[in-house]
């Protein structure tokens, strides 16, 4: 028995994805009954795991590796900041002395203010500054990448940093993480208005006002206290496209945020991605077009309780009448 029966009405005007009937029935599916490779496309495949964070550092640190091992470049897009990943993993190649000399590191997104202007790495706002502090200060010197190998967004590039990005080749590997609305980082339908899918798909780098909900979502990270500081999130974002992850040759998606008392925001926008259609309006739906894995914790996975805390009271109620009656 669905809640809206007793109580309809339309999903708030600025929401790019308007379908009701999409919305109710992606939410009420249990994404355990389609782990594995249960999509339309074959190469890619949903897991559901207890720590996402392990799993990310360890295959990172694998293509690391096996490009140190076997003298080969590796692109990689990461989303950032990713603090725990980032110590792990610089702690676990510097105990086994695994270089990245090989490795180019392209970012998801970083902020910018309302003019335009990127923030540098050095700044306490920059998402890619986290991956510096914790990641390429951590490495023992002689392990270190070449510094013009991580490839910041600045103000100058944003607009030729997927060329710079296609110029290596693409990306070996492009890890992202979902936005409240289903955006991947700062890519959704506002900053990346399209006709159609085709037309979505080739859309490249650019700055980009995020949706309210993502200044939102963001203000709930560690870096602005997990207070929900929303007046001290950075207005607009520097940005990879569509483009950009559909070139890289393998995608990996994490899906963890969890907060106290088992509360994860990303249920919602990961079930519309992964169940939802295939179109701009909904921005993580096109990684199940591309090979690769999706990793999400179980209190991500799980169905949100409401709808079935709500019928479970109409039916104790008509019992209590129904003794009542007797």
């Amino acid at each position: 028995m669905a809640i809206n029966k007793y109580f309809n009405f339309a999903p708030a005007e600025f929401l790019p994805f308007q379908d009701r009937e999409v919305l109710d029935s992606v939410i009420s599916i249990d994404l355990k009954t389609r782990e594995g490779n249960t999509f339309e496309n074959p190469e890619f495949e949903l897991r559901i795991v207890h720590d996402v964070h392990n799993y990310f550092a360890t295959d990172l640190m694998q293509r690391i590796r096996m490009s140190d091992l076997k003298n080969e470049k590796l692109v990689v897009i990461l989303p950032s900041p990713e603090n725990a990943v980032f110590l792990s993993l610089a702690s676990a190649l510097n105990r086994f002395k695994i270089s990245c000399r090989n490795l180019h590191v392209f970012f998801l997104y970083e902020y910018a203010n309302e003019e335009g202007k990127v923030a540098p790495w050095q700044s306490p706002y920059s998402r890619s500054g986290h991956f510096m502090r914790y990641f390429y200060n951590q490495l023992d010197a002689s392990l270190r990448m070449p510094m013009e190998q991580i490839h910041f967004f600045t103000t100058e590039n944003v607009n030729t940093y997927s060329d710079e990005l296609a110029a290596l080749g693409g990306a070996d590997v492009a890890y992202t993480a979902l936005s409240w609305s289903s955006g991947i980082g700062a890519i959704d339908p506002e900053g990346f208005p399209a006709k159609s899918l085709d037309e979505y798909l080739a859309m490249g780098s650019r700055i980009v006002t995020p949706m309210a909900e993502m200044i939102a979502h963001d203000s709930l990270r560690g870096m602005f206290g997990c207070a929900g500081d929303i007046a001290n999130v950075p207005p607009c974002a520097a940005t990879v496209g569509p483009r950009d992850l559909m070139a890289s040759k393998e995608w990996i998606d994490l899906e963890y945020l969890v907060g106290c008392g088992g509360v994860s925001h990303q249920r919602y926008p990961l079930n519309l991605a992964l169940l939802g259609p295939i179109c701009p309006e909904n921005p993580g739906s096109i990684m199940r077009l591309h090979k690769g894995t999706c990793y999400t914790v179980p209190t991500v996975a799980k169905i949100p309780p409401s709808g079935a805390d709500f019928d479970g009271i109409l039916d104790t109620l008509a019992e209590i009448k129904k003794k009542e009656e007797a």
